[in-house]
């Protein structure tokens, strides 16, 4: 199946791939075409091999989603306080956020008992607030609303509030004599109620002071709540009604982003190997435009020598190496093999110049075909010109990469200097100081 998607690839990709294979790959046409064939093969099977584990991961985590979508597990405070569970509903139609307040658990009739003792104690510890006691009051007094730790709710009634108010202030700056006031505790925990009087002596001193279907859902949810009101933990279900119950939290999918995640995975893995293709090949044309200046020079010592057209390019075909292949010298090769099998000098030496794909070395194929033409009295001379061009261009190159390379260390040895003098100041300043 990926060997049909590759065979109708656009003629485009597949024209870009042949021309990085041709600037690299060593082999013959026939040995180019296979392995622009091969590479775009194994591109597209990474592709859809990354693309098969990415859709069983989005299926695994949907599945996850949608086994995850059960019973809400609702956890009562363990002190007594009560929580808001933020909630999403859903109908369908309407969308909403509900908060529904869930309550402590209910106590027990023994629990209830020993809660009402506590409340009694805490009061009677904690009600004199700063106040050395109940019998000399001139700060203010501890009145909470709920005792600590319990679900007890407490009321306060003083009877008078221009000296104590609901809150415990006291306001004693215009008495001249003690007064004593009965301070009435309302304890409160459902259909219970108990009252404590407290004679409280305040002395003088100074003021002191400190309707539609998603509203149906509601009343539900607030019913299961009090129907579970005697459970540390319940459930709230996930779906009421017909319309669905989350979390609020956990109210969005994640799969959009994994399934963007996904995608842009799949195209960086493809963008990747493209990539890698193009500095396979600016690599492979680097070192060829690095081996010009040699194989120029030999070209001019074997023609001086005497040797033919043909025999030079034999010379330098054979140096062609299987274990270290460079790419130049095997287009040379290739050369030598079709003049040795009947192709036209001519013709071979056009193609490598066409092979290899840069100016110099079509240069150089054209003043070899020219001289197979015309003679060989002027091509020696102008070869000397072209390695003298190309050796000079040999050492601009390494003159600028010198440039880069030092340019590159400006900043190492920048970090330097500013280590080396802050270890000279450094102790310098100190020794001023």
């Amino acid at each position: 199946m990926i060997e049909k998607w590759v065979r109708h690839l656009p003629e485009t990709a597949v024209r870009n791939r042949r021309e990085c294979i041709r600037s690299y790959f060593c082999g013959s046409r026939e040995e180019q075409e296979k392995e622009v064939w091969r590479s775009l093969f194994e591109q597209w099977r990474r592709v859809f091999l990354a693309a098969f584990i990415f859709v069983g991961v989005i299926f695994l985590a949907a599945g996850a989603e949608w086994l995850g979508r059960k019973d809400i597990v609702i956890h009562r405070d363990k002190d007594g306080e009560e929580l808001n569970q933020e909630l999403n509903i859903d109908t369908g139609k309407e969308k909403e956020s509900y908060d529904l307040t869930i309550h402590p658990k209910a106590y027990t009739k023994k629990e209830e008992r020993e809660a009402f003792q506590k409340a009694k104690s805490y009061l009677e510890k904690h009600m004199k607030g700063d106040n050395p006691s109940l019998n000399e009051v001139k700060s203010p007094l501890d009145f909470p609303g709920q005792i600590p730790g319990t679900q007890i709710k407490v009321s306060w009634d003083t009877g008078d509030l221009s000296l104590i108010d609901e809150a415990g202030n006291v306001f004693n700056g215009d008495l001249k004599n003690p007064v004593i006031i009965k301070v009435r505790a309302s304890l409160s925990y459902g259909e219970r109620r108990e009252i404590i009087m407290t004679p409280v002596r305040l002395v003088p001193g100074q003021a002191g002071k400190k309707g539609s279907k998603i509203a149906g859902i509601k009343k539900e949810l607030e019913q299961i709540e009090k129907e579970n009101a005697g459970k540390e933990t319940f459930r709230i279900p996930s779906s009421i009604n017909g319309s669905e119950i989350t979390e609020a939290d956990k109210g969005k999918s994640r799969l959009p982003i994994l399934a963007a995640m996904g995608i842009l995975c799949l195209g960086l893995l493809w963008y990747t190997e493209e990539e890698r293709q193009k500095q396979k090949k600016a690599n492979s044309m680097k070192e060829t435009m690095e081996e010009y200046p040699m194989i120029i020079s030999r070209f001019v010592l074997l023609l001086g020598a005497g040797m033919t057209v043909q025999g030079a390019v034999h010379s330098i075909g054979s140096s062609y190496d299987g274990d270290h292949p460079k790419f130049v010298y095997r287009q040379f090769q290739e050369a030598d093999r079709k003049i040795a099998l009947g192709m036209s000098q001519t013709q071979a030496l056009s193609e490598l110049g066409s092979s290899i794909q840069l100016p110099c070395y079509k240069k150089l194929s054209v003043l070899l075909s020219q001289s197979l033409l015309r003679g060989t009295r002027d091509l020696l001379s102008r070869l000397e010109e072209e390695e003298t061009a190309a050796f000079s261009e040999r050492k601009e190159t390494a003159r600028r990469k010198g440039e880069e390379a030092s340019t590159k260390l400006l900043m190492p040895m920048i970090l330097m200097l500013i280590v080396i003098l802050t270890l000279l100041m450094v102790p310098a300043f100190l020794s001023f100081s």
